[in-house]
């Protein structure tokens, strides 16, 4: 099918912030009602300030919405008269009771972090966490908030999810009271804590948490961050994951990498399972930069025996119909393996690989989607526009889907900053293994090799967010994907007011799975070979075409910049060895990229 997607206006909120975090599930879908809500703070044009929680609903899979502002929050203070100085990163999600196909008898139900001025440390920082529910057309509101102010506890409630038995769960973080501490920053991140809400026939909730303790003795860096949780559709194998290091971590090589406790009964018990072995992973390593173990700066050559080491930016997660957790990380490289320069890491435009790992968490599968290849993009002064990694899954746990932000750029453009953000995709087909890569939701489907038009959100898709449940059997699409996305209504300007939209008929099709298509891939599989490498004059590049093709050979740096060419010719068809003069060239990690007329092959290689 080739349905275009299109926006339907949202609210809106006073400015960005309300959405910088791409940690917080702020839309969720219910399949069982065919009902969404988007949650962000309130609407630009509303009273009361920009920390006053609201929602949009729609009860028909995202074809109308009720975008009327919905205060929540109102009151921003607990019942023993603490001021609350403001809601952040909201979640939102819908609690359905069992059985219940009505949308009358569910509710709204948001969480998120809150601001109050501590009375020990007196700065305006987290201290606390919301709770708000409210029916579909915003009455019957409660605001509730939690905290364990003798602890110094400040919570970061993210990713809230919702389970077939009509509990929903949600992941954050605490700190852990520290009596050296003379400011909030000096304390630790510990421990991760996994909350349940319960609800009544009365709409009433008992909320449950349960604290996962991290192993920091002797830790190279407490560091831990992005708190999420997921469970698979029968509510039964449930994943808590941050991201970071702790004194569990591989000896030799630490970094930040998936902390991961399971439960295989619901929640109700948590088990920590060994850290990933990145070292262990083949494809992994080989999209990985050396560090810079002679210490001049640049990375050293795989012939020094330098060790790769992989290092996780960002990640968002769900969990299959078998039980397993699917993870789309970011993957860096480090630059240093010392305890000074840890979490020290290569940047640049081409820096950024995007990664698909599934485990049951004891066995790890690890595939290379993509490359985020931008620089993060800005708005205003503190605002910015990275690949906001999101994570989906169908109801029945059958196909996962991921998103990320990107702005296209030409091969040889200077400069890539991510400042004209489209949204792509990605799909998993469990059952066979099979892939969608790299489908960009700004261009309408159909289009034929540079004869194409773009949709209303192309260029313009800030801040997106993807439900972590995916609408099967969409108007346009078998899977569509109910995804909001932001436009600020200056880009200059963090402070500004943001527009939301709903991207209706962002989706996959079957027949996506296995195409069929009259353009075979030119380049034969695994053909393209560079050496020496590392190298340090010269560079032979050989491939192999299946048929004959224009082809264009160039090398790249870090940045993205087109750095040298062997030239771009037509090809006969069968093998084909290309040299490149590289003497001279700084020392470093490059790329290099063979094109034909409707394929891209690229290889890294390292210069020293």
């Amino acid at each position: 099918r080739s349905g275009e997607p299109y926006s339907i206006p949202l609210g809106s909120s006073y400015n960005i912030w309300s959405v910088m975090s791409e940690n917080a599930n702020a839309i969720n879908y219910d399949p069982v009602l065919n009902a969404m809500v988007f949650c962000h703070r309130q609407n630009s044009d509303a009273a009361g300030g920009s920390g006053i929680i609201s929602f949009d609903v729609s009860v028909d899979g995202g074809a109308t919405w009720d975008a009327t502002n919905k205060q929540v929050t109102p009151l921003l203070m607990t019942p023993e008269g603490t001021v609350i100085n403001g809601n952040r990163y909201p979640s939102g999600g819908i609690y359905n009771p069992p059985g219940n196909t009505d949308v009358a008898n569910a509710k709204f139900v948001g969480v998120g972090p809150a601001l109050w001025t501590h009375p020990d440390f007196g700065d305006n920082g987290w201290g606390w966490e919301f709770i708000a529910t409210a029916d579909f057309d915003g009455s019957n509101a409660t605001e509730d908030y939690y905290t364990t102010v003798p602890d110094s506890a400040a919570y970061l409630p993210t990713s809230l999810v919702m389970q077939p038995d009509g509990s929903l769960w949600y992941a954050n973080l605490k700190r852990e009271a520290r009596t050296a501490a003379t400011t909030l920053e000096q304390q630790y991140w510990n421990p991760v804590m996994a909350t349940k809400l319960v609800f009544d026939e009365n709409g009433g909730y008992t909320r449950t948490v349960t604290e996962l303790e991290l192993n920091q003795e002797g830790a190279i860096s407490n560091t831990v961050v992005d708190p999420r949780i997921a469970f698979s559709p029968d509510g039964q194998t449930g994943y808590v994951v941050i991201r970071g290091t702790d004194a569990d971590d591989d000896p030799e090589f630490p970094s930040f990498k998936p902390i991961i406790w399971k439960s295989t009964d619901a929640g109700d018990t948590w088990v920590k399972q060994s850290r990933v072995d990145f070292q262990a992973m083949d494809t992994l390593q080989a999209w990985t930069i050396p560090v810079d173990g002679d210490g001049d700066g640049a990375p050293d050559s795989l012939a020094q025996g330098s060790p790769q080491v992989p290092f996780m930016s960002m990640f968002d997660m769900v969990v299959d119909a078998e039980g397993k957790l699917h993870i789309f990380g970011s993957m860096l490289s480090s630059s240093d393996t010392t305890d000074s320069q840890f979490g020290f890491v290569w940047i640049g435009a081409f820096a950024t690989e995007l990664f698909h790992f599934i485990t049951d968490g004891e066995d790890w599968e690890d595939s290379r989607v993509g490359g985020y290849y931008n620089e993060d993009g800005s708005i205003g002064t503190d605002g910015f526009i990275n690949e906001r990694l999101q994570a989906s899954r169908s109801a029945d746990g059958q196909y996962i889907f991921f998103t990320h932000s990107e702005t296209y750029f030409e091969d040889d453009a200077e400069e890539r900053l991510n400042n004209n953000p489209d949204i792509y995709g990605y799909a998993y087909r469990i059952s066979d293994g099979k892939k969608i890569f790299d489908k960009n939701f700004g261009v309408v489907p159909g289009f034929v090799w540079e004869d194409f038009e773009f949709t209303d959100a192309a260029f313009q898709s800030f801040l997106h967010m993807t439900s972590p449940v995916a609408i099967t059997g969409g108007e346009q699409w078998d899977h569509e994907l109910p995804i909001v996305y932001g436009v600020p209504s200056d880009v200059g300007d963090d402070l500004a007011p943001i527009n939301y939209y709903y991207y209706y008929g962002a989706g996959f099709d079957e027949t996506e799975f296995d195409p069929v298509s009259t353009e075979e891939p030119v380049i034969k599989e695994g053909a393209l070979k560079v050496f020496p490498n590392p190298a340090t004059n010269h560079l032979w590049i050989n491939f192999e075409l299946i048929e004959e093709s224009r082809v264009a050979i160039d090398l790249f740096d870090l940045t993205g910049r087109k750095v040298a060419s062997a030239g771009t010719a037509d090809y006969v068809v069968g093998p084909h060895s290309k040299y490149l003069e590289i003497k001279n060239m700084p020392q470093g990690t490059y790329f290099v990229r063979v094109q034909t007329n409707n394929q891209v092959a690229t290889s890294k290689v390292v210069i020293k």
